[in-house]
Protein backbone atom coordinates (compact mmCIF):
# COMPACT_ATOMS: atom_id res chain seq x y z
CA UNK A 1 0.00 0.00 0.00
CA UNK A 2 1.29 3.30 -0.53
CA UNK A 3 0.44 6.13 1.85
CA UNK A 4 0.53 9.75 0.84
CA UNK A 5 0.26 12.44 3.51
CA UNK A 6 -0.28 16.08 1.35
CA UNK A 7 0.45 19.23 2.79
CA UNK A 8 -1.99 21.79 3.15
CA UNK A 9 -0.40 24.12 0.53
CA UNK A 10 -1.00 21.15 -1.72
CA UNK A 11 -4.59 20.43 -1.30
CA UNK A 12 -5.35 24.59 -1.81
CA UNK A 13 -3.27 24.25 -4.64
CA UNK A 14 -4.68 21.38 -6.27
CA UNK A 15 -8.29 22.96 -5.65
CA UNK A 16 -7.62 25.89 -7.65
CA UNK A 17 -5.66 25.44 -10.16
CA UNK A 18 -7.41 24.17 -13.64
CA UNK A 19 -3.97 22.70 -15.39
CA UNK A 20 -3.85 20.16 -11.72
CA UNK A 21 -7.56 18.59 -12.32
CA UNK A 22 -5.70 15.47 -14.29
CA UNK A 23 -3.73 15.74 -10.04
CA UNK A 24 -7.35 15.47 -8.81
CA UNK A 25 -9.08 12.92 -11.11
CA UNK A 26 -5.43 10.32 -10.66
CA UNK A 27 -5.68 11.02 -6.66
CA UNK A 28 -9.51 10.11 -7.09
CA UNK A 29 -8.57 6.76 -9.09
CA UNK A 30 -5.78 5.61 -6.70
CA UNK A 31 -7.80 5.73 -3.77
CA UNK A 32 -11.06 4.34 -5.45
CA UNK A 33 -8.78 1.16 -6.73
CA UNK A 34 -7.22 0.60 -3.36
CA UNK A 35 -3.74 1.35 -4.57
CA UNK A 36 -3.28 4.60 -2.56
CA UNK A 37 -4.50 5.67 0.86
CA UNK A 38 -4.57 9.51 1.81
CA UNK A 39 -2.80 9.66 5.44
CA UNK A 40 -4.39 13.43 6.83
CA UNK A 41 -3.60 15.01 9.54
CA UNK A 42 -6.44 16.83 11.76
CA UNK A 43 -4.62 19.70 11.78
CA UNK A 44 -4.18 19.89 8.02
CA UNK A 45 -8.30 19.58 7.53
CA UNK A 46 -8.28 22.29 10.08
CA UNK A 47 -6.06 24.61 7.98
CA UNK A 48 -8.01 23.74 4.59
CA UNK A 49 -11.10 24.52 5.86
CA UNK A 50 -9.90 28.16 7.24
CA UNK A 51 -8.25 28.60 3.92
CA UNK A 52 -10.32 27.56 1.13
CA UNK A 53 -12.77 30.02 0.53
CA UNK A 54 -10.52 32.89 0.93
CA UNK A 55 -7.95 30.83 -2.14
CA UNK A 56 -10.62 30.42 -4.33
CA UNK A 57 -11.52 34.30 -4.24
CA UNK A 58 -7.92 35.27 -4.51
CA UNK A 59 -7.79 33.07 -7.93
CA UNK A 60 -10.65 34.70 -9.17
CA UNK A 61 -9.89 38.56 -8.05
CA UNK A 62 -6.92 37.77 -9.85
CA UNK A 63 -7.82 36.18 -13.06
CA UNK A 64 -9.65 39.57 -13.24
CA UNK A 65 -7.50 41.72 -12.19
CA UNK A 66 -4.69 40.35 -14.91
CA UNK A 67 -7.57 40.35 -17.53
CA UNK A 68 -8.05 44.38 -17.25
CA UNK A 69 -4.77 45.43 -17.04
CA UNK A 70 -3.93 43.14 -20.19
CA UNK A 71 -6.94 44.23 -22.02
CA UNK A 72 -5.92 48.16 -20.90
CA UNK A 73 -2.94 47.59 -22.06
CA UNK A 74 -4.02 46.16 -25.41
CA UNK A 75 -6.75 48.77 -26.14
CA UNK A 76 -3.55 51.45 -25.78
CA UNK A 77 -0.76 50.24 -27.82
CA UNK A 78 -2.62 47.03 -29.62
CA UNK A 79 -2.28 48.63 -33.03
CA UNK A 80 -4.72 47.50 -36.25
CA UNK A 81 -5.29 43.72 -34.62
CA UNK A 82 -6.28 45.16 -31.20
CA UNK A 83 -9.66 45.20 -32.16
CA UNK A 84 -9.84 41.16 -33.18
CA UNK A 85 -7.46 40.45 -29.77
CA UNK A 86 -10.10 42.58 -27.31
CA UNK A 87 -12.62 40.46 -28.83
CA UNK A 88 -10.89 37.27 -27.80
CA UNK A 89 -10.07 38.29 -24.13
CA UNK A 90 -14.12 39.71 -23.84
CA UNK A 91 -14.05 35.73 -24.71
CA UNK A 92 -12.34 35.13 -22.18
CA UNK A 93 -13.50 37.56 -19.70
CA UNK A 94 -17.18 35.55 -20.39
CA UNK A 95 -15.72 32.42 -19.07
CA UNK A 96 -14.21 33.83 -15.86
CA UNK A 97 -17.83 32.75 -13.81
CA UNK A 98 -17.88 29.37 -15.40
CA UNK A 99 -13.86 28.81 -14.14
CA UNK A 100 -14.99 30.46 -10.60
CA UNK A 101 -17.70 27.95 -10.37
CA UNK A 102 -15.36 25.25 -11.40
CA UNK A 103 -12.79 26.06 -8.45
CA UNK A 104 -15.91 25.35 -6.16
CA UNK A 105 -16.44 22.34 -7.54
CA UNK A 106 -12.77 20.77 -7.78
CA UNK A 107 -12.93 22.44 -4.39
CA UNK A 108 -15.92 19.57 -3.50
CA UNK A 109 -13.98 16.91 -4.73
CA UNK A 110 -10.94 17.35 -2.44
CA UNK A 111 -12.92 17.27 0.26
CA UNK A 112 -14.45 13.69 -0.67
CA UNK A 113 -10.92 13.00 -0.83
CA UNK A 114 -10.11 14.37 2.61
CA UNK A 115 -13.68 12.72 4.23
CA UNK A 116 -12.88 9.43 2.32
CA UNK A 117 -8.80 9.17 3.54
CA UNK A 118 -7.14 8.21 7.34
CA UNK A 119 -8.20 11.38 9.82
CA UNK A 120 -4.93 11.55 11.58
CA UNK A 121 -5.11 13.36 15.20
CA UNK A 122 -2.70 15.54 16.40
CA UNK A 123 -0.69 13.39 19.21
CA UNK A 124 1.00 14.80 22.42
CA UNK A 125 3.80 13.26 20.97
CA UNK A 126 4.21 15.09 17.97
CA UNK A 127 3.61 18.21 19.81
CA UNK A 128 6.81 17.67 22.03
CA UNK A 129 8.60 16.70 19.35
CA UNK A 130 8.25 19.90 17.20
CA UNK A 131 9.15 21.96 20.63
CA UNK A 132 12.32 20.19 20.44
CA UNK A 133 12.64 20.72 16.73
CA UNK A 134 11.78 24.54 17.70
CA UNK A 135 14.86 24.79 20.54
CA UNK A 136 17.48 22.98 18.61
CA UNK A 137 16.74 25.66 15.62
CA UNK A 138 16.08 22.62 13.08
CA UNK A 139 13.86 22.59 10.11
CA UNK A 140 11.31 24.05 9.83
CA UNK A 141 12.06 26.33 12.04
CA UNK A 142 15.60 27.47 10.54
CA UNK A 143 13.78 30.35 8.82
CA UNK A 144 12.38 33.61 10.48
CA UNK A 145 8.62 32.66 11.05
CA UNK A 146 6.28 30.35 13.07
CA UNK A 147 6.74 26.93 12.30
CA UNK A 148 5.08 25.34 15.13
CA UNK A 149 2.10 23.40 12.44
CA UNK A 150 4.56 22.85 9.84
CA UNK A 151 6.70 20.63 12.17
CA UNK A 152 4.07 19.38 13.84
CA UNK A 153 2.66 17.78 10.45
CA UNK A 154 5.95 16.34 9.50
CA UNK A 155 6.17 14.87 12.75
CA UNK A 156 2.80 13.29 12.41
CA UNK A 157 3.99 11.74 9.52
CA UNK A 158 7.18 10.39 11.11
CA UNK A 159 4.69 8.74 14.05
CA UNK A 160 2.52 7.54 11.40
CA UNK A 161 5.42 5.23 9.52
CA UNK A 162 6.73 4.30 13.01
CA UNK A 163 3.59 2.82 13.43
CA UNK A 164 2.91 1.30 10.38
CA UNK A 165 5.78 0.27 8.40
CA UNK A 166 6.45 -2.99 6.92
CA UNK A 167 7.91 -3.98 3.47
CA UNK A 168 4.55 -3.69 1.80
CA UNK A 169 3.95 -0.43 2.94
CA UNK A 170 5.56 3.00 1.25
CA UNK A 171 5.07 6.43 2.87
CA UNK A 172 4.93 9.28 1.00
CA UNK A 173 5.58 12.75 2.00
CA UNK A 174 4.29 15.92 -0.66
CA UNK A 175 4.73 19.53 0.23
CA UNK A 176 4.72 22.56 -2.13
CA UNK A 177 6.35 24.41 1.27
CA UNK A 178 10.11 24.26 -0.22
CA UNK A 179 11.26 27.43 1.82
CA UNK A 180 10.21 25.42 4.95
CA UNK A 181 10.93 21.56 4.40
CA UNK A 182 13.24 21.04 0.97
CA UNK A 183 17.20 21.74 1.25
CA UNK A 184 18.91 23.81 -1.75
CA UNK A 185 17.72 21.09 -4.40
CA UNK A 186 13.41 21.60 -3.73
CA UNK A 187 13.33 17.89 -4.69
CA UNK A 188 14.91 16.88 -1.86
CA UNK A 189 13.92 16.78 1.67
CA UNK A 190 15.56 19.95 4.10
CA UNK A 191 18.99 17.47 5.59
CA UNK A 192 17.15 17.89 9.32
CA UNK A 193 14.64 15.39 7.98
CA UNK A 194 17.25 12.86 7.38
CA UNK A 195 16.23 10.61 10.19
CA UNK A 196 12.74 10.96 8.68
CA UNK A 197 13.44 9.69 5.02
CA UNK A 198 16.06 7.24 5.52
CA UNK A 199 14.69 4.16 4.21
CA UNK A 200 13.89 3.26 0.51
CA UNK A 201 9.94 3.15 1.28
CA UNK A 202 9.99 6.89 2.86
CA UNK A 203 9.75 8.86 0.28
CA UNK A 204 10.02 13.29 -0.11
CA UNK A 205 7.78 15.02 -3.09
CA UNK A 206 7.25 18.63 -3.67
CA UNK A 207 4.84 17.83 -6.07
CA UNK A 208 1.86 15.28 -6.50
CA UNK A 209 2.63 14.13 -9.97
CA UNK A 210 6.02 12.79 -9.27
CA UNK A 211 4.73 10.85 -6.39
CA UNK A 212 1.85 9.58 -8.43
CA UNK A 213 4.72 8.22 -11.00
CA UNK A 214 6.06 6.39 -8.25
CA UNK A 215 3.26 4.54 -7.84
CA UNK A 216 2.60 4.32 -11.76
CA UNK A 217 4.76 5.92 -13.97
CA UNK A 218 2.55 5.85 -16.89
CA UNK A 219 -1.02 6.66 -14.92
CA UNK A 220 -0.73 10.42 -14.75
CA UNK A 221 0.03 10.19 -18.52
CA UNK A 222 -3.28 8.55 -19.18
CA UNK A 223 -5.33 10.49 -17.40
CA UNK A 224 -4.14 14.27 -18.94
CA UNK A 225 -4.59 12.44 -22.12
CA UNK A 226 -8.07 12.26 -21.30
CA UNK A 227 -8.20 15.71 -20.21
CA UNK A 228 -6.76 16.67 -23.38
CA UNK A 229 -9.20 15.48 -25.70
CA UNK A 230 -12.51 17.38 -23.04
CA UNK A 231 -14.33 19.69 -24.67
CA UNK A 232 -14.16 23.80 -23.82
CA UNK A 233 -16.65 25.85 -23.25
CA UNK A 234 -17.73 27.93 -26.23
CA UNK A 235 -16.37 31.72 -26.23
CA UNK A 236 -18.88 34.62 -26.17
CA UNK A 237 -18.59 35.16 -29.60
CA UNK A 238 -19.74 31.41 -30.52
CA UNK A 239 -22.77 31.28 -28.58
CA UNK A 240 -24.14 34.70 -29.95
CA UNK A 241 -23.38 34.22 -33.54
CA UNK A 242 -25.15 30.93 -32.89
CA UNK A 243 -27.99 32.46 -31.41
CA UNK A 244 -27.80 34.92 -33.90
CA UNK A 245 -28.58 32.18 -36.75
CA UNK A 246 -30.92 30.64 -34.23
CA UNK A 247 -33.41 33.75 -34.81
CA UNK A 248 -32.93 33.89 -37.97
CA UNK A 249 -33.93 30.99 -38.93
CA UNK A 250 -36.83 30.97 -36.64
CA UNK A 251 -37.94 34.42 -38.07
CA UNK A 252 -37.51 32.85 -41.35
CA UNK A 253 -39.85 30.10 -40.76
CA UNK A 254 -42.49 32.37 -39.21
CA UNK A 255 -42.07 34.59 -42.61
CA UNK A 256 -42.86 32.12 -44.70
CA UNK A 257 -45.86 30.56 -42.65
CA UNK A 258 -47.50 33.98 -42.82
CA UNK A 259 -46.88 34.40 -46.65
CA UNK A 260 -48.38 31.06 -46.99
CA UNK A 261 -46.06 28.61 -47.75
CA UNK A 262 -46.34 25.28 -45.64
CA UNK A 263 -43.51 23.45 -44.42
CA UNK A 264 -44.35 21.09 -47.22
CA UNK A 265 -43.11 23.54 -49.21
CA UNK A 266 -40.18 23.90 -47.97
CA UNK A 267 -38.79 20.57 -46.85
CA UNK A 268 -35.49 22.57 -45.58
CA UNK A 269 -36.47 24.65 -43.46
CA UNK A 270 -36.90 23.46 -39.80
CA UNK A 271 -38.11 25.65 -36.16
CA UNK A 272 -35.37 25.72 -34.50
CA UNK A 273 -36.43 26.26 -30.66
CA UNK A 274 -32.88 26.41 -29.11
CA UNK A 275 -29.03 25.63 -29.29
CA UNK A 276 -27.14 23.31 -28.04
CA UNK A 277 -23.53 23.98 -26.79
CA UNK A 278 -21.54 21.13 -25.79
CA UNK A 279 -20.94 20.32 -21.96
CA UNK A 280 -17.50 21.35 -20.67
CA UNK A 281 -15.60 19.59 -17.96
CA UNK A 282 -13.50 22.77 -16.69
Amino acid sequence: MHYLMLDTCVFLDISTRKNDLPIVAALESLVNSGQVTLVIPSLVIDEYERNKDDVADKTRKRLSQEFKQVKSVISEFGGDDKDKAIEILNDVNARLPLLSEANYGTIARVEKLIKESVIYPVSDTAKLSSVQRALDKKAPFHVSKNSVADAIIIELFYEYISDNDSDENVFVFITHNHSDFSSKDHRQPHEDFSEIFQKDNMHYFNNVASAISLIDDEFLEAVEFEYDFTEQTRGLSEILNAMGNTSDRVYQNWGDREAGISDREMPNTQVVCHAKFPYSRL
